[in-house]
């Protein structure tokens, strides 16, 4: 009968049997298994280990141990043929691989004794509309090479659209407490995935799969497929445009810089942090001789582009000389120590603050004697001071019954050390 879901030995009766053996394999990749299992978790471990060296190979052997396409596929392939079984065996099996995956990242990332965030990290904690782009003709070409039968394009597939690396970085980022961090990768996740599985549904149709359908519901597959693409393409596009922004600041910034120190300088460092309030700006110039009053100009350029508050910190540096040389790695050393300290500052404090929902003015936190108190009626059970003492070694962290005086709630709320 029409508008109803047809039983997938329904599907697989009909005339051609080279699609009955294409569904029947579709079917057993989704299946949930040991082995299934047991590639999951392999895959996961290959990949948080490729994440924590910063290892482009090993990252990409973890994508090809992935079993987790195969349950994608499956899901895209029953929204084809409105197949309910199959549909609840894919997301079965993808559910559990998840969790899975991200449970080892978040154990792996407890016993391990680098907890350091690595650009292949951050490569997958801020997705945009290009990652949608490239999932979606990944999709396409995954589901051609699955009706084609031919496995070697479905390793490109498995490379081009990343599965398992954005869950081990969520549960990387969950064991770091980064949590800003674990929803962009799981974002990046979710767009993999949905993005395949539709490309998938639409790739079926146009192969012919899902014929039985009446036209209502060929309509509601199309309406899904193109609700959940806009859904999906909104916040990743806005994403885009902000990453283009900063990049079209960042680049006039460094012109303005060159401008400002002359033709003989040369900028050797300069990092910026614009999502902050106010904005931040790091610089290390190397010139021949000292640029008297270069910082401030600096600071009123980098304002006036901006339009806002920036907080500037630039350093001259005399080259050509050993001296000189010496002072600039003693500088980044300096430098990026000062970075971690007041990463993992603001890190602490955010945590501590979401544990007293939200209310900063609660949590005392002393750099110096790295330190932190959290003024609340509530104890804290033992069981979460155990955890964030794992989450943030060195720090002696304290549970107080009286509200903060109110001198120290404001140095909690507001300074960095």
């Amino acid at each position: 009968m029409a508008g109803k879901p047809t039983p997938l030995s329904e599907e697989l009766s009909k005339p051609s049997h080279g699609r009955a053996a294409l569904l029947a394999s579709v079917a057993r990749s989704a299946r949930l298994s040991p082995t299934y299992l047991m590639l999951v978790a392999l895959a996961t471990a290959i990949a948080h280990v490729g994440l924590l060296m910063d290892s482009a190979p090993v990252v990409i052997g973890a994508m090809l141990i992935s079993p987790l396409l195969g349950p994608i596929m499956g899901f895209g392939f029953g929204v084809a043929i409105f197949e309910l079984a199959l549909l609840r065996r894919a997301a079965r099996s993808l559910g559990v691989g998840m969790i899975l995956a991200i449970l080892i990242a978040v154990l792996l990332t407890w016993i391990s004794p680098i907890q350091d965030v690595t650009p292949s990290i951050l490569a997958r904690v801020r997705p945009n509309l290009l990652d949608l782009l490239v999932a979606v003709f990944g999709g396409i070409a995954g589901a051609y090479a699955t009706v084609r039968r031919e496995a070697i394009s479905l390793v490109g597939v498995a490379i081009a659209t990343a599965l398992v690396p954005p869950l081990a970085v969520v549960g990387f980022s969950l064991a770091t407490m980064r949590f800003d961090y674990a929803w962009g990768a799981l974002l990046l996740f979710i767009t993999n995935a949905t993005a395949i599985a539709l490309m998938a549904t639409v790739t079926a149709r146009v192969r012919g799969f899902g014929t039985q359908l009446s036209p209502r519901q060929s309509w509601a597959q199309t309406a899904g497929i193109i609700v959940t693409l806009v859904a999906l393409a909104i916040p990743l596009g806005l994403r885009l445009s902000a990453n283009v922004r900063e990049a079209r600041a960042q680049s006039a910034i460094n012109r303005q810089l060159q401008e400002l120190a002359g033709p003989a300088a040369r900028i050797d460092r300069l990092d910026s942090n614009l999502a902050s309030t106010p904005a931040q700006v790091d610089a290390v110039v190397m010139a021949p001789v000292y640029n008297v009053g270069l910082q401030d100009r600096f600071a009123d350029r980098v304002e006036g582009l901006l339009g806002r508050n920036v907080q500037v910190r630039l350093v001259q540096i005399r080259s050509g000389t050993p001296e000189a040389d010496d002072a600039r790695r003693a500088l980044e050393d300096a430098v990026a120590t000062e970075r971690t300290r007041k990463a993992e500052i603001t890190r602490l404090r955010a945590t501590l603050a979401r544990i007293v929902d939200g209310d900063e003015t609660a949590v005392l936190v002393d750099p110096e004697r790295r330190s932190a108190r959290v003024f609340s009626a509530e104890p804290l059970p033992e069981s979460t001071i155990a955890a964030l003492q794992i989450a943030f070694p060195g720090w002696t962290i304290q549970w107080g019954e009286a509200d903060a005086p109110s001198g120290e709630a404001t140095t909690a709320a507001s300074g960095t050390g």
